[in-house]
């Protein structure tokens, strides 16, 4: 029977690690007489555009755990990636205290993710314990985009290479020409990507916010108004008209603490909160004293199936906005596909749900909405 994989906290995935400067980064790898050997396996993780159009990519690390038996230990995780013809090579690290390890027979697991603009690098890893104990690994790996997703403007420069961070919203220069929007809500839905799940996790965040602000430069706006709210909780965790490049870290900040596991009695109480909620964003727009000329819901499938309330356009025609829902698929998931709650109710305003599964998809909704926009003007 195989061992139990452990779970470790570790601080070298997505968000902990950290830009070392050259001298002391090349010190750190260099090898020592001193050094002992540490059993492990690495497994290179081949590069993938996100949805911030930059190139992820990283590792997976197995080991015996029983090689860390007891409190005190530490980990040192250092890579130098180094850029295809003789570019200057870029260096992560990243640091972990382990929890008191029992005597155990189990295989550790953890992963470290970094992002890269296109082209090939060299990459050499590197992890030291506490014990002066060493595992090395060397591999290559290339960022390139596939037929599909050729044209799509890249969100990082090629042969660079850094940690995985949200990507800030960048506004356009004031100029007539690069705003085809006067007015422009966002309704970002913070949940798990996949419906199930009871964890908001790093990696759904930084693809909402990330990809929030990808969207926001394709789509150039006078004004912007954004909005975060979670169906399960029931509740609006954000709301800023006028948004600025200036605020945008408070759009990733509202989704920093949402805890899915933790839900209020009251929530419990209201099992229809949560379509009260969406009911009650879309009537806002329908009613706002100067309403958006366009309104994208952006988020994850929701786990709700409900039927909203009757929502019509019929009152407000001469100034409603046109409705658009970037519903976020995994990958793999291309399973049936059903409208949820959301998708219903945009159904009922007369817009339009396009299903993303991968970057280009995203990039075509994106590019449908422009021709949406342009049609208008």
């Amino acid at each position: 029977m195989r061992p139990v994989l452990l779970a470790l906290l570790i601080a070298s995935t997505a968000l902990g690690q950290y830009v070392i400067d050259r001298p002391r980064a090349e010190k750190l790898l260099a090898a020592h007489a001193a050094d002992r050997p540490l059993h492990c396996e690495v497994i290179p993780v081949p590069a993938r555009l996100s949805f911030s159009f930059r190139f992820q990519t990283g590792y997976v690390v197995r080991m015996p755990m029983k090689q860390f038996a007891g409190p005190g230990h530490r980990w040192s995780i250092l890579m130098r990636i180094t850029p295809a013809g003789g570019a200057e090579p870029f260096y992560l690290g990243s640091y972990t205290r382990l929890r008191n390890v029992p005597k155990t027979n189990a295989q550790g697991e953890f992963g470290g993710v970094y992002q890269v603009g296109e082209g090939r690098y060299a990459v050499d890893w590197m992890l030291a314990d506490d014990l002066n104990r060493v595992c090395r690994k060397s591999w290559k790996v290339e960022a390139k985009l596939a037929a599909n997703e050729r044209g799509l403007k890249l969100g990082m420069t090629a042969n660079t290479a850094g940690p995985i961070t949200f990507r800030r919203w960048s506004q356009p220069s004031d100029d007539s020409d690069v705003h085809p929007i006067g007015r422009l809500t966002v309704l970002l839905h913070a949940a798990p990507l996949y419906p199930r799940s009871t964890r908001f996790r790093a990696q759904d965040r930084v693809l909402l916010v990330s990809s929030l602000a990808s969207l926001l430069e394709a789509l150039p706006a006078r004004s912007v108004r954004v909005v975060v709210f979670n169906l399960d909780q029931q509740k609006e965790l954000f709301r800023q008209d006028d948004l600025t490049p200036d605020s945008f870290d408070q759009v990733a900040q509202s989704t920093s603490n949402l805890q899915l596991q933790v839900v209020d009695y009251r929530v419990l109480q209201n099992r229809r909160g949560h379509i009260s909620l969406l009911a009650d964003l879309i009537k806002q727009e329908l009613e706002a004293e100067q309403p958006s000329d366009e309104v994208i819901f952006l988020g994850p499938t929701s786990r709700f199936y409900d039927k909203v309330p009757d929502v019509s356009l019929d009152q407000h025609q001469a100034s409603a906005p046109q409705f658009f829902y970037f519903q976020y698929k995994p990958y793999w998931g291309r399973e049936a596909d059903f409208p949820d709650s959301v998708a219903m109710a945009i159904r009922k305003v007369k817009g339009k749900t396009m299903l993303i599964h991968s970057p280009d998809e995203f990039a075509r909704a994106i590019k449908e909405v422009e021709t949406q926009v342009g049609s208008r003007n």
